[in-house]
């Protein structure tokens, strides 16, 4: 990286000898050059004061003397190579695991190509291009961050930036912000998803809602990015608890949460599904344009059922009997009931929500190239919007039906499968009591 960050801007550009034709590469500004020697600045590091000189340059007077533009520009360049420094930081952290191109990323936000522009306040025509770096020294408030953290933070939040990163399945917002911003609507339906049965979903609403509470106080208006809540803060939150244990349960909200955001997509629940089977191809020889998408799912689920019942000893016949008993159609009390268990490990033995997603992304595979399904495969978000329809389809119970279809699905493929493989104990309440 060039050590000129006030006067070389670093933008995305043609690199016609590279392979890829495109790069990230450095624009020298003459006029950022020649303002930084009239105030005897050239060849200076980035610092908080240098930032502030060229600031109050501007608000003390002496912009148009000095050329306001070439101030900015200055501006605009050390903001460049701020954000370029974020986007390097976001591809080594997960550029592996979410398959991120430094190049796709940089274009959303080096795209100032260096030409002298009026400060923002003086406007610019409703034509011209709006590059992001303007932008940034547009809405920077030093009393809040230096100019280098404060577009880090803009980086972070860029629309197109964000829209980007979630189609690579990376929701950037730390647990803190999610649980603070969001609704209490929106947690206790993350939580029903995504959660556990380790917190019950009225203690989520009152740890949650505490917890925005105090945020509040906590944070105030400051924007330091290393926030995190101390013992104090978490003792407060729920007295009688360990800070560690309550430090545990606001992550495990804030994961729920997370995977929520990134399910949160155009399309779901079965009114989406029946959308997409409208779409299949009128010739296709099954009976009905939902039955294929059902056939899918039937089929993905035959190919699912050993995980679902994978097991060793004792917990094997445990983990039949539930099975056995969910396909029955019995609500989560009788199934432990029957199977001699408590209530939260019916939920977390079965953990119907990951089965059902699993099944439907392979069942998203039996469907790839049919008609409404053409993305999926070449698009994330698309991809995942059709699983999580598929996977709320299978839980739900049909307008005839007292089941959900996975419950209902299940039954015919369980019993052969279990005979096969799996010894299956009677559940504890059949077994013949030896003091009778």
């Amino acid at each position: 990286m060039d050590s000129d960050p006030y006067q070389q801007m670093r933008t995305v550009m043609a690199a016609p000898r590279l392979a890829r034709a495109i790069a990230i590469g450095s624009r020298f500004c003459a006029r950022a050059a020649a303002m930084l020697e009239r105030l005897g600045l050239a060849g200076v590091t980035p610092s908080a004061a240098v930032d502030r000189q060229l600031l109050e340059a501007r608000a003390g007077g002496q912009a148009r003397e000095l050329d306001e533009a070439g101030l900015l520009l200055c501006l605009r360049c050390r903001v460049s190579h701020a954000a370029e420094q974020k986007i390097l930081a976001l591809v080594r952290h997960f550029g592996q695991r979410h398959q991120l191109d430094p190049i796709d990323l940089a274009a959303t936000v080096l795209d100032d190509g260096g030409d002298p522009l009026p400060w923002p306040s003086v406007g610019l025509s409703g034509a011209a291009h709006r590059p992001f770096s303007l932008e940034v020294v547009d809405s920077y408030r030093p009393e809040l961050a230096g100019l280098g953290h404060w577009t880090r933070l803009r980086v972070q939040s860029h629309p197109p930036l964000v829209r980007l990163l979630r189609e690579h399945g990376l929701l950037l917002q730390r647990d803190w912000s999610l649980l603070a911003h969001a609704s209490p609507g929106r947690m206790a339906r993350a939580w029903e998803q995504h959660g556990s049965a380790a917190l019950l979903p009225a203690q989520v609403a009152t740890l949650h809602q505490r917890f925005r509470d105090h945020y509040r106080q906590a944070r105030g208006e400051r924007l330091a990015a290393a926030w995190e809540p101390g013992a104090l803060f978490l003792s407060a939150l729920d007295p009688p608890a360990a800070a560690p244990l309550t430090l545990g349960r606001l992550q495990a909200m804030a994961s729920a949460l997370r995977r929520d955001r990134l399910a949160a997509l155009p399309m779901a629940g079965p009114e989406g599904l029946e959308a997409v089977a409208a779409a299949a191809p009128a010739e296709d020889p099954s009976p009905g344009r939902v039955a294929v998408v059902e056939a899918a799912l039937r089929r993905a689920l035959a190919r699912q059922l050993p995980a679902m019942l994978a097991a060793d000893g004792p917990e094997a016949a445990l983990r039949a009997c539930l099975w056995r008993q969910y396909a029955k159609g019995h609500s989560q009390r009788r199934i432990g009931e029957a199977c001699g268990c408590c209530q939260p490990k019916v939920n977390r033995r079965l953990q119907c929500a990951a089965h059902a997603t699993a099944i439907a992304t392979t069942a998203l595979g039996f469907l790839l190239g049919r008609e409404g399904f053409e993305a999926v495969g070449r698009s994330l978000a698309a991809t995942e919007s059709q699983a999580a329809a598929l996977r709320d389809y299978l839980l739900a119970s049909p307008a005839d039906g007292a089941r959900p279809r996975l419950a209902h699905w299940l039954e015919p493929l369980l019993e052969p499968l279990l005979e096969r493989s799996v010894p299956v104990s009677p559940p504890h309440d059949l077994l013949p009591d030896p003091h009778a």
